[in-house]
């Protein structure tokens, strides 16, 4: 989970075009989707760092956050959807990505959240 969440993190912070369009989405339609991407990009890295980081009490916290996190990112997601504002191929990737991400954040984290990390 660390490791996707940093990758993911990584290629949005250093290529936010290339991600957006790997994504369904036209960066040269919308200019500023680079910098919301960047954005992005900072915000799942610090998550991860802070998931890999934390040990006793703050470990649990850090770790029961990145799925209701991901639970929030897909309900903007199915939102902006029905609004208009996103293409269906660009929401269903998303949505997909989010739920994953929140699948396997809520099954790992009663293991990681009870390991000491010194």
């Amino acid at each position: 989970m660390l490791t996707a969440r940093a990758a993911l993190g990584a290629s949005t912070l250093l290529a936010p075009r290339l991600a957006g369009r790997a994504f369904f989405m036209d960066p040269e339609d919308n200019p500023q989707l680079p910098v919301i991407g960047r954005m992005w990009g900072i915000r799942n890295m610090s998550l991860a760092a802070g998931m890999y980081g934390a040990t006793g009490a703050s470990r649990a916290q850090w770790w029961q956050l990145q799925p209701a996190i991901d639970l929030l990112d897909f309900s903007v997601i199915v939102a902006e959807w029905r609004r208009g504002a996103l293409p269906g191929p660009a929401a269903g990737l998303m949505a997909a990505t989010a739920l994953l991400a929140t699948a396997l954040g809520s099954a790992a984290a009663p293991a990681e959240a009870g390991q000491q990390r010194s």
